[in-house]
């Protein structure tokens, strides 16, 4: 990515009332004034300033933002303009012949970072906020923007730093009578529990940000379609009373108390000779198999409740024991299945906050967290767990005397934890984060 560059994109979806076309780079106000005409051109005399003119006859809203005060650092113009593909599309040919080249993905947010407007934290909270399936997911990534997490980072940084430090002034003054500091290893070890801590974070983060996939399996006619169709609130599935009605997995994404989930109907379970059912059964398994949590569904109103707690697949990953349609079956004297368990009616809706209890105590392995203040991700947990290899060669060293090798160590550590936030980082780490943004931001 370079920086000399002129760039532009689309920072909107194309296709609604408005297409939001961002440019940034030395000329782009020149540029823009080129391409874009009002009763006088844009200018730092009305930076910020929404100015009215046109693009090729189209009318078109302007904005001028001077650097460093912008978005990315640079000098940043956007234009908005008719929301149809053939409009942005003509505002852009315009653009891309007049001095710019079309932004690379997460271009604009790589340009904030380069410029100090952003750390690589924030960076990546911002494909979050993209990418939010959930007000909890929404609201985490807003907290790490705003730099809850950037900040403990830091004093983690700022303190390995120091131990470094203090390593190193042994060095230097090996003979001096000087006040060191004896109690290192306490701080490094200190300092160890603080990134278990936030390593410990890492989970519950995922969860909320990620979302998770949540099966219903089950004998056919036992309401799995019914059970899908009343968690998203609408008719997703076919519900029928003819047993195999499912033949295929049918998704559909829900929020299920906070956390993002991906919902797979499978088709009914049991024997068959329908080629094409088989299909559908083969791929239930799949998806049995890959999920996270398994809403096991057993029908109520059978004369041989005991057929259907023999049914439950018990290396299904997560599971939970759903009696199905106790609006019309007596739930009172069910046999026992050795799993959590919950007495629903899909249909009504009936007993369903129990079914998202114990959906929580699952996924959360006990009592559901409070949204998290901080959350690493998974790029942020591995450096973490690479600084403690470094952490503990360095309190070894320290203790054996080698205070070379330990300024070494916890020089490699805070190498690692300055790459969370962008402190010590390579060009190849950065074009891997920026590239999985989406073109435009």
């Amino acid at each position: 990515m370079n920086q000399s560059d002129n760039i532009a994109a689309p920072a909107s979806a194309v296709g609604g009332a408005v297409t939001v076309i961002r440019l940034s780079g030395p000329q782009v106000l020149e540029i823009a004034n080129r391409v874009w005409q009002g009763r006088k051109p844009l200018s730092a005399a009305d930076v910020r300033r929404m100015m009215l003119g046109e693009v090729a006859g189209d009318p078109t809203l302007a904005v001028y933002m001077k650097a460093p005060y912008s978005y990315t650092g640079d000098d940043v113009v956007e234009l908005q303009c008719h929301g149809g593909a053939a409009a942005a599309d003509a505002v852009m040919k315009k653009l891309l012949s007049s001095g710019c080249r079309l932004a690379e993905p997460g271009e604009f947010t790589c340009r904030a970072f380069l410029n100090g407007k952003l750390d690589l934290l924030q960076a990546e909270a911002v494909a979050d906020l993209i990418s939010s399936s959930s007000e909890n997911a929404l609201h985490m990534a807003e907290k790490q923007l705003a730099g809850s997490l950037s900040s403990r980072i830091d004093e983690l940084y700022d303190l390995v730093i120091t131990l470094r430090s203090e390593c190193e002034s042994r060095l230097d003054f090996p003979d001096e009578e000087l006040d060191f500091d004896n109690s290192v290893p306490e701080k490094i070890a200190r300092t160890r529990n603080t990134i278990r801590e936030l390593i410990s974070t890492g989970r519950a983060g995922s969860i909320i940000r990620d979302g998770i996939q949540v099966v219903l399996a089950g004998k056919p006619n036992a309401g799995k379609s019914s059970l899908l169709n009343r968690i998203v609130g609408f008719d997703r599935a076919i519900v029928s009373a003819i047993p195999g009605t499912t033949r295929d997995t049918v998704e559909s994404s829900a929020v299920i108390r906070g956390i993002g989930v991906n919902l797979t109907d499978t088709a009914g379970l049991r024997e068959s000779d329908d080629p094409i059912e088989k299909m559908g059964i083969e791929r239930s398994f799949r998806s049995i198999k890959a999920g996270m949590v398994t809403f096991w569904l057993l029908d109520a109103s059978v004369n041989d409740r005991q057929l259907e707690v023999d049914s439950i697949d018990r290396n299904a990953p997560g599971l939970i024991a759903v009696w199905n349609k106790c609006d019309i079956a007596d739930c009172g004297n069910l046999p026992p299945t050795g799993l959590p368990t919950v007495q629903i009616s899909a249909r009504s809706g009936k007993n369903l906050e129990s079914l998202f209890d114990e959906f929580e105590k699952i996924v959360f392995a006990g009592a559901a967290p409070d949204i998290p203040e901080v959350a690493v991700n998974a790029r942020s947990a591995t450096l973490l767990e690479n600084s403690l290899e470094f952490l503990n060669r360095a309190e070894d060293s320290f203790n054996a005397g080698d205070y070379e090798l330990a300024a070494a160590e916890l020089a490699d550590a805070s190498v690692k934890i300055g790459e969370i936030t962008g402190r010590t980082t390579a060009p190849d780490l950065l074009d891997k984060i920026f590239h999985k943004f989406c073109i435009g931001k």
